[in-house]
């Protein structure tokens, strides 16, 4: 199959994420999973057809796009693939309407989006396709869990802007269960909220780094936190379960709940979360088990087997008649 992800303009960090060996997990390496391109609509609109199939993510930055390589595929055998990779809890900050969101999706003929939560908003027909990691590759990243200080890696998701409760949970945690350092991971000064405080809620800062230079940097952590507050697939639950770190998660990420569901908790509930820490601090045998179980079953997510799901999504989508069946939709 010629596929190519086609987008409104290729940033710089874009570039340097496709480059990355290994690469990241997350939407780009579809590129990977099907040997394909990637390019700007600008270059590809008027030889469309040269690609079995094109992929767009809907974000606002793409969406004008979609209806004119719609248009331009008219009854082309040429397959527009369509996918959302923001958590639906976000969907407001577009300022779009919805009605305008759900005819962009009816142009699609094929539909998905990461997670059962996010594709519970979208329009009927819509597939649950996690994107792919490069396992193979993440894996060789892996060290043994760590029974030195106990120091904690937080990963922050910097578009949330919010670090205050998950400081909170951590000095609590510093303080009842003599916990190490921590370090909050992925900051930007500018999108945290409680970036005038930060220098006293965490003990260390760290950036936006490279992914090779961040796995590098977590893998001196004894446990990773990652208490996000939405509802996402979870490519930091993938990425650590490939290399065996122990990853106390939110309840809400896909990745989580299906690697290693016994260290995940409610990212706003201090008496959960205190348990599983203390779980992981004073049960190894135990923990051991659970990232032992998380790296067989994170073979789901590898490339062959998105492939597959893909596979089984358009094989249904085209027979059922694509954007023609999506036009019908709710």
């Amino acid at each position: 199959m010629k596929f190519s992800l086609v987008v409104g303009g290729i940033p710089p960090h874009v570039k340097e994420a496709l480059n990355e060996q290994p690469a990241r997990s997350g939407m780009y390496n579809w590129i990977f999973v099907h040997k394909g391109q990637i390019n700007t609509f600008e270059s590809v609109k008027d030889n469309l057809e040269q690609f079995d199939q094109v992929q767009v993510n809907m974000t606002p930055v793409d969406m004008p796009i979609i209806p004119e390589i719609r248009r331009r595929l008219r009854n082309s055998s040429t397959k527009l693939i369509l996918n959302n990779d923001y958590v639906p809890e976000c969907w407001h900050r577009w300022g779009i309407d919805p009605y305008k969101y759900d005819n962009i999706q009816r142009m699609g003929d094929m539909v998905f989006s990461t997670e059962p939560h996010q594709v519970s908003n979208m329009i009927d027909g819509t597939f649950t396709i996690p994107h792919p990691t490069n396992t193979k590759y993440i894996k060789r990243l892996g060290t043994d869990f760590n029974f030195g200080p106990k120091s904690v890696g937080y990963l922050s998701h910097w578009w949330n802007g919010d670090s205050y409760i998950a400081s909170r949970m951590l000095k609590k945690m510093q303080e009842q269960l003599k916990l190490g350092k921590t370090t909050c991971y992925a900051w930007k000064k500018d999108y945290d909220k409680m970036a005038q405080y930060n220098n006293f809620m965490f003990d260390r800062t760290a950036g936006l780094m490279d992914f090779p230079d961040y796995m590098q940097k977590l893998q001196g952590e004894s446990i990773i936190y990652d208490p996000c507050p939405y509802h996402t697939y979870g490519r930091n639950g993938v990425e650590m379960a490939c290399v065996g770190k122990p990853v106390i998660g939110s309840n809400r990420v896909w990745s989580y709940n299906k690697l290693m569901p016994e260290l995940t908790v409610d990212p706003y509930d201090f008496n959960d979360t205190k348990r599983v820490f203390k779980m992981v601090l004073e049960q190894p045998d135990k923990v051991k088990e659970i990232l032992a179980r998380a790296k067989k079953e994170v073979e789901w997510f590898n490339y062959d087997n998105s492939r597959k799901r893909w596979n089984e999504a358009c094989e249904v989508a085209f027979e059922r008649g694509g954007t023609k069946w999506y036009q019908d939709q709710i």
